[in-house]
């Protein structure tokens, strides 16, 4: 990793799109990607207003391999995880970090500025697994 975490985020709707925005005001994050199934959602319209990648499907990001250093999945989609991490095997991309549920709770808590730690999107998302 050089001076900035480059970052992609899988969900650009109510959980996203939060977290997109406050990416783009820190100097030591780059936005790489967004993917929604929404093309108009508001995390898409963010990453093409910001020069960064939209797409409609998160596998996209396993090919880009040393491209994008964390991806948050913040879809609210309980499959796409695993679909994940089986196209990241498959392509091969040890170098992207898939955000675990707990921790992107975390950030979006403190983003939100919330005494609340956020509902979990995964609940059976446990472990390294």
């Amino acid at each position: 990793m050089g001076d900035k975490v480059r970052i992609a985020v899988a969900g650009g709707g109510r959980m996203g799109t939060p977290l997109i925005e406050e990416f783009l005001k820190r100097p030591y994050a780059e936005l790489v990607g967004v993917a929604d199934v929404d093309p108009a959602s508001a995390g898409a319209q963010l990453a093409r207003d910001n020069g960064a990648l939209f797409t409609v499907d998160a596998l996209d990001f396993a090919k880009m391999d040393g491209e994008i250093d964390l991806l948050f999945e913040v879809s609210g989609d309980a499959g796409l995880k695993r679909r994940l991490k089986d196209a990241f095997v498959e392509a091969s991309n040890r170098h992207t970090i898939i955000v675990h549920d707990l921790v992107a709770r975390l950030v979006m808590t403190v983003v939100a500025g919330s005494d609340e730690l956020v509902p979990p999107l995964h609940p059976d998302d446990v472990g390294v697994g």
